[in-house]
């Protein structure tokens, strides 16, 4: 239920039950658009999660179009992205088939915060990347962070990669949040059976 869970906080998904609020106030129709300006997601299969048709550069320029931002040089904010995310700007001129799945991470990442969000959900970022990878993903979500102040909503399994960049942690078992709290005195006495079981199951 991790991943539903984060599409329902972004209102891509139908909540059945409670609701989501943002900066205090419940997100509905009528606080949509300017919540979806504020947010945004990358996805878990990131290659799949880019439309084979388009380009690199139409990909990334999608956020402006969505939200009527066209009266910006799209070709430039296309290339600031692309660095920001550390690729080349050759990479513009590419479509998905043609880049690795870690090059299509930084993509997502690219669109995500296109529009400078105050918030991303990060859905399994590092799944299926090898190690260094993986790191170099993590990093370039921190230094974004670092630079934008946006908050990330992180959503793995994998323990290690929570004990190094999150701040809070919460564990969720069968569908519902078990424990929760700040990451160091979370992962240094768990309180439920399933939390340690995910600690011991690191290497």
């Amino acid at each position: 239920g991790k991943s539903s869970l984060g599409r329902a906080i972004l209102a891509l998904e139908p909540v059945a039950g409670g609701e989501v609020r943002f900066r205090g106030a419940p997100v509905g129709k009528a606080t949509l658009a300017p919540f979806r300006r504020e947010t945004a997601m990358v996805f878990q299969d990131a290659v799949s999660s880019l439309s084979p048709r388009r380009s690199i550069s139409q990909l990334i320029a999608e956020p402006f179009r969505i939200h009527g931002l066209t009266d910006r040089d799209l070709n430039a904010e296309v290339l600031r992205l692309l660095s920001l995310v550390g690729l080349p700007a050759a990479m513009a001129d590419r479509y998905p088939h043609q880049i690795s799945g870690g090059q299509a991470r930084r993509v997502g990442m690219a669109r995500a915060v296109a529009l400078d969000p105050s918030m991303i959900v990060a859905d399994e970022p590092t799944a299926g990347l090898d190690v260094s990878v993986q790191a170099e993903v993590l990093n370039l979500m921190r230094r974004l962070q670092d630079r934008t102040g946006m908050a990330i909503v992180l959503i793995t399994h994998n323990i290690s990669l929570i004990r190094h960049v999150a701040d809070r942690v919460a564990v969720a078992y069968m569908g519902r949040i078990v424990e929760e709290g700040p990451t160091e005195t979370l992962l240094a006495s768990p309180a439920h059976p399933y939390t340690a079981a995910l600690i011991a199951a690191q290497p």
